[in-house]
């Protein structure tokens, strides 16, 4: 019998020694690059396309997806602190394929730049991110703006913010109600070693055993986040300047129709603080997930996807 040989190894001419002595060579050495490889792909089986845009001074990265349509308000989606637009693709993947979507990354996360001589402060954090709305063209019509953690914080201070940009918002486990105090949570924000990152992801995620890596792709996860630390080192400080900044300053302002989704285990930010912004805004509807912690859009993607586009259809009838 004539023996078949692989159209890869044809194709390789040879080189599949290479190629596993290369991809071993990454994994022990370099592992942080297939982490990198894993999120390029992950926007690629989104539909999602990375793009970079010149805003208040700097260069932001986001992603995005479909057209803007008339009448259909777009989509845009901040991140939580030390994260970064990605974290978004397991929800985008269960959202209507026609619905335009933008997800950012917020200043000095991701692959947007800060500048060293930049106001941490809240306010200003504002500010750069409608500068960022004008220059992609979000501000044409009205949108949809959707927040996790820090980013929660974010969107529904900008919802009270510019309300005649805005024409729904949804608060995913937002930070700034009734915020434990930033020293108890912070550490495990900005974690220096491997052990360090399996406490981090035991407190994230729910079914934190579904998530247990190997050390080396732990490492590199370590390696990718530590470029960033002295940047998530600032802004930390800066925020212990206002811990209750949503609820203290911006809540009452919030006219727009407003969703807020909670995980009934989260272990970050208090899921008991949920009936404060349900009672504190207006025309407010709370969806608390089973099952589910404070990374909601990692475990739980199609269920936040559901309540999501449920929320935005009773709203644009």
């Amino acid at each position: 019998m004539m023996e078949v040989i692989p159209t890869p190894v044809l194709l390789a001419g040879g080189g599949t020694l290479v190629s596993v002595a290369a991809a071993l060579f990454v994994y022990h050495v370099r592992p942080m690059y297939i982490l990198i490889f894993i999120r390029w792909y992950n926007v690629w089986k989104t539909g999602c396309r990375v793009k970079l845009v010149k805003a208040a001074g700097r260069q932001f990265a986001y992603m995005e997806r479909g057209e803007p349509r008339k009448g259909e308000p777009s989509m845009l989606l901040v991140h939580g602190f030390t994260d970064r637009k990605e974290s978004w693709c397991e929800m985008i993947k269960y959202l209507p394929k026609h619905l335009h979507v933008i997800a950012v990354d917020l200043p000095g996360h991701g692959d947007t730049e800060y500048k060293p001589k930049d106001d941490f402060t809240f306010q200003n954090l504002l500010v750069i991110l409608h500068q960022f709305v004008g220059a992609v063209g979000l501000d044409r019509q009205q949108f949809h703006i959707v927040g996790l953690s820090l980013g929660g914080a974010v969107a529904g201070s900008y919802a009270a913010s510019y309300p005649d940009q805005v024409s729904a918002l949804t608060l995913m486990c937002p930070a700034g109600v009734r915020t434990p105090p930033i020293d108890e949570i912070g550490h495990l924000m900005i974690p220096e070693s491997i052990a360090d990152l399996r406490e981090f992801l035991k407190k994230v995620v729910y079914n934190w055993q579904a998530v247990q890596a190997p050390d080396q792709i732990l490492t590199g996860l370590l390696e990718l986040r530590k470029l960033k630390y002295d940047f998530y080192k600032k802004f930390l400080e800066e925020s212990k300047k206002y811990p209750n900044i949503l609820e203290e300053e911006y809540m009452t302002k919030i006219s727009v129709p407003t969703q807020v989704i909670w995980g009934k285990h989260d272990q970050i930010l208090p899921p008991s603080a949920a009936p404060v912004l349900e009672q504190g805004i207006p025309n407010c509807h709370l969806e608390m997930l089973d099952r589910c912690g404070h990374a909601i859009t990692m475990e739980r993607p199609r269920k936040s996807a559901t309540v999501l586009v449920r929320f935005r259809e009773s709203i644009l009838k």
